[in-house]
């Protein structure tokens, strides 16, 4: 391949070019030019055989205007424009152009800075994992008590010292290769009485224990991700130290590829975060911000991150995705009342942003996805609810760990602890209770509602015909198809409807040919 086609390129428009003012990162494609002498931008590219740019600088916002159909070329949150040439009161062309590609202002006066945020933090990967209390080991002498929650959670209770002393460490070390940026979250709860700190070896690449420093970080440090972003690579090395005494409980620690300023997950995405330091990512793409806004929740990920961004983006329409990052692969977008109430005000922040009505929304999602299309769906009513092997009873998906599937999908017990606080039969109905209490109270009249499902599924084998049971004497339309198998049978076919009843919703709704 082509050494130009490989290299990122930015182009800048404004009165004189940053490459006479700054050293540019290695290995940039700088392009210049000024809005009235701006060419095809079509014809440009294929002259300098450019694939794509990077991102879009420009002096003032209204520069865009010059841009005209060539606006396609740029990603939204990659239009960057200097804030001290923002306008009050734009024009509702230029308004509409500053959402299409959700511009963002920008502090331009140091010109350095901003472009090794450009160069490290601008780029289309995603990743995240974490260590789990599996991974955790409590000091030897810890004269308290222990109390292990599922999988995914440690209790401790007692005297931690009057100075902070290491209370518990992580086995294995994480390398760090300095090739993206990197951030890390620690999910924990604790009683007021007591301190943290979270303290961080780094030892050299390629040695043996030739350590290097030490970093740590208080409870203050730790409200917003801590990031790593040096040139060289290291080991790194986890503990955690405390003080005082009460109640700890430790969940995982979070690592993750890092946007920076520029996004959470991805760039543009968002973190949703509650008092629990519990989270959910969001991500919106405004498309062509013409209805519907589509919304879709990611299954389960033990890989953090979003699913469905082709596919969503494909229809040309605006979209929403979720995804939900706790336990091994998500806790089916059900949290504190703080946490779900983060979610619907993304989406309400959205539909206002784009002026659209609740019945010019659809919700969906595949599997654990299927939950948060009806749960939150049931809140809004919209135009069509389209979901594959819906999950809605998550306390009989606990219960059946015993006798229809042993010994899979062990993380239904850690959400019943998580969500309701214990793992008990009483768990089982409470948990499968929180859906209902929704979903019956939602008015579906004039809601599509789009259902795939396993005839045999040994999640939740009662979540079709419960909710056939609970819709019957209202005017609902349903459309539904089913396959033999367990839940993880047929994924092939039933994504495929999925995506064939998505198609002729657009088209024929809303008018929209893919």
């Amino acid at each position: 391949m082509d050494k130009k086609l490989q290299i990122p390129h930015i182009l800048q428009i404004g009165s004189s070019s940053w490459q006479d003012q700054v050293e540019l990162p290695a290995g940039l494609g700088w392009h210049f030019f000024q809005a009235t002498t701006l060419p095809s931008l079509k014809d440009y590219m294929e002259e300098e055989e450019i694939s794509k740019f990077k991102a879009l600088i420009l002096e003032k916002p209204e520069d865009l205007l010059a841009l005209g159909e060539d606006l396609t070329y740029f990603q939204p949150y990659t239009v960057f424009y200097d804030e001290n040439h923002g306008l009050e009161a734009p024009s509702a062309e230029l308004a509409h152009l500053l959402t299409l590609k959700q511009a963002r202002p920008w502090d331009f006066s140091n010109k350095h800075q901003f472009l090794y945020v450009l160069d490290r933090f601008l780029y289309d990967n995603q990743y995240g994992d974490a260590f789990t209390v599996r991974d955790l080991q409590v000091r030897p002498d810890f004269a308290g008590q222990q109390t292990v929650l599922g999988q995914h959670f440690l209790k401790l209770d007692g005297a931690y010292g009057e100075e902070f002393t290491p209370i518990a460490q992580w086995v294995y070390n994480y390398v760090y290769d300095a090739s993206r940026p990197i951030n890390f979250w620690l999910e924990y709860e604790k009683d007021p009485s007591c301190q943290l700190q979270l303290r961080i070896q780094f030892y050299r690449y390629g040695a043996l224990g030739d350590w290097v420093k030490d970093a740590v970080f208080s409870e203050e440090d730790m409200q917003q991700p801590l990031e790593l972003d040096g040139a060289e690579p290291y080991y790194l090395a986890f503990s955690l130290e405390a003080k005082g005494e009460g109640s700890l409980t430790i969940g995982a620690l979070h690592k993750r590829l890092s946007h920076g300023p520029l996004g959470g997950m991805t760039v543009g995405a968002q973190t949703l975060r509650d008092h629990k330091r519990q989270e959910i990512f969001a991500y919106f793409h405004p498309g062509d911000m013409k209805p519907p806004l589509n919304i879709y929740f990611s299954g389960y990920r033990p890989a953090e991150g979003f699913e469905g961004f082709g596919m969503m983006r494909a229809m040309g329409s605006p979209f929403i995705l979720f995804s939900d990052p706790r336990l091994e692969g998500g806790s089916f977008y059900m949290g504190s009342e703080e946490l779900e109430n983060q979610i619907t005000a993304f989406i309400d922040q959205h539909l206002d942003l784009l002026g659209f009505e609740p019945k010019e929304m659809n919700f969906s999602g595949l599997s654990m996805g299927t939950f948060g299309a009806l749960y939150y769906g049931a809140l809004y009513c919209p135009h069509a609810i389209l979901v594959g092997k819906p999950i809605v009873n998550l306390g009989d998906v606990a219960a059946n760990l015993k006798f229809k599937r042993p010994d899979e999908f062990g993380t239904s017990l850690d959400m019943m602890q998580l969500i309701i606080g214990q793992v008990s039969q009483e768990g089982i109905g409470q948990l499968n209770q929180r859906f209902w209490d929704r979903f019956k109270q939602a008015d579906f009249k004039d809601t599509i509602l789009a259902l795939a499902y396993m005839r045999d599924d040994d999640y939740d084998q009662q979540a079709y015909p419960d909710i056939l049971e609970a819709l019957y004497e209202l005017p609902v339309r349903i459309i539904s198809t089913s396959r033999a198998g367990r839940h993880n049978d047929a994924s092939g076919p039933i994504i495929e409807w999925f995506a064939t009843q998505y198609k002729e919703i657009m088209e024929r709704d809303f008018g929209r040919n893919q």
